[in-house]
């Protein structure tokens, strides 16, 4: 090769080196020594602190900014809804469930809820069979115990005027409150679950026809029959009460066009009716919200609307949460090693250690405990939006911010917009 066309290639190699992409922040650490030697206060001047302020309400949250991240878990621990269980029956124990039987068999109801709500069952029904994602649901029901014992919440009844519960039919009474309000307890922290069957008359009855299971979201309550007229392993109780459930915390029946998620297509909820060559994947719902035998399945964005609700502080729902975010984790540090971008809110129980190489956007409310901070690393990034509420929910304080200096005096980077609200920081 000539002298001239050498120099033309080499010249081209070069141009080609020089157009090739650059690793972003997130795809490459900072060169140079960043080994963090102490951590610093940093209590931004450009923010606002309000002395009173009231938190907004967010109109219309958007389920993906609930969805869990299985990149980024440790930022979306699970939630604990405490619940306790009525057990409701005639003074002269028309129904078989009672004492230590009733009660185990309450415990494990609950306890066949909670695996169901752990398991991740694939998706049968999508909108133009896409594949969605099985999310993690991180929701368990927390079995709370009476007051000032170590017994767990089970409650007994024995009441001929309101043991009964007929959901559809003249005398059908499935609306009715009276035995929540008349036996209802911590109604202002707990969800509660009545255990019910039907009436003396038709129970005894030669005709009477032991149906199915049935329940109904009542405010503070639930009741539910089926549970007591006929033995039933626990697993055929816990599809009705998830159910039900997510009633309380937003979801609608997965069938109707109205029900405020697009991966839950509009059918026609004939799981019952359809022959089992019919049924399966991509031909019948086993959707939690639909009416089947195979009640499971949850979308990313009926699980998002669930935890949205759950997180709103102005909810009725949030109520009935275990504030499990109030106990500092000093053990339990979260480490961001890539970029995260926080748009719902969160309620953590630890340290934020934002990583070289990483950046953290927070642009939610975001409660911290006493004693957590948000430590950023050199090279590591904290972006706060100006929708980020950082605060501590339990009438306490957290550790506010703190800035990792390197030995060369490399630092921890912190960008903060003006609307930005940080209140109750540790002095």
């Amino acid at each position: 090769m000539s002298p001239k066309y050498l120099s033309l290639a080499l010249l081209l190699v070069m141009v080609i080196a020089a157009c090739k992409a650059r690793p972003t922040t997130g795809d490459a650490k900072p060169a140079g020594d960043f080994t963090v030697v102490r951590y610093e206060a940093y209590r931004p001047d450009d923010v606002r602190r309000p002395t009173d302020f009231q938190f907004p309400k967010e109109a219309r949250p958007r389920p993906e900014d609930y969805q869990p991240d299985t990149a980024h878990l440790g930022f979306f621990p699970v939630r604990y809804l405490r619940v306790n269980v009525h057990i409701m029956n005639t003074t002269d124990t028309l129904y078989p469930y009672s004492g230590e039987a009733g009660a185990k068999y309450a415990r494990d109801v609950i306890e066949q809820c909670n695996t169901m709500l752990r398991r991740r069952p694939p998706i049968w029904l999508s909108p133009d069979s896409t594949e969605l994602p099985a999310l993690p649901r991180q929701l368990q029901f927390h079995l709370t115990k009476k007051p000032g014992t170590e017994e767990h919440a089970i409650y007994e009844h024995y009441d001929d005027d309101l043991y009964w519960y007929l959901h559809t039919g003249k005398n059908a009474n499935r609306s009715s409150t009276e035995v929540i309000k008349t036996y209802g307890i911590n109604l202002d922290s707990e969800l509660n679950f009545f255990a019910m069957g039907p009436p003396r008359d038709s129970f005894l009855s030669k005709s009477f026809r032991i149906s199915g299971t049935a329940g109904i979201y009542l405010g503070d309550a639930i009741k539910v029959s089926g549970w007591l007229a006929r033995q039933r392993p626990p697993w055929e109780i816990s599809p009705l009460l998830n159910h039900e459930v997510g009633h309380a915390l937003g979801l609608q029946h997965a069938w109707l066009r109205s029900d405020g998620c697009d991966d839950t297509p509009p059918h026609a909820n004939k799981a019952w009716s359809l022959p089992d060559s019919e049924r399966g994947p991509g031909k019948s719902s086993n959707n939690l919200m639909d009416y089947s035998n195979r009640q499971e399945s949850l979308t990313p964005c009926q699980i998002g609307r669930m935890h949205a609700r759950l997180s709103d502080i102005h909810s009725r729902a949030r109520k009935w949460l275990f504030p499990t975010w109030c106990t500092y984790r000093a053990d339990r540090p979260l480490e961001l090693k890539t970029d995260l971008n926080l748009e719902g809110a969160r309620d953590l129980d630890a340290d934020i250690f934002i990583r070289r190489g990483a950046t953290l956007r927070i642009n939610n409310r975001l409660h911290l405990p006493q004693g957590a901070a948000i430590h950023v690393d050199p090279g590591g990034r904290l972006l706060l939006g100006p929708g980020a509420i950082i605060h501590n929910a339990c009438e306490e304080t957290w550790g506010g911010i703190r800035v990792g200096v390197s030995a060369t005096g490399a630092r921890g980077e912190i960008v903060a917009d003006p609307a930005a609200v940080l209140l109750n920081e540790a002095p």
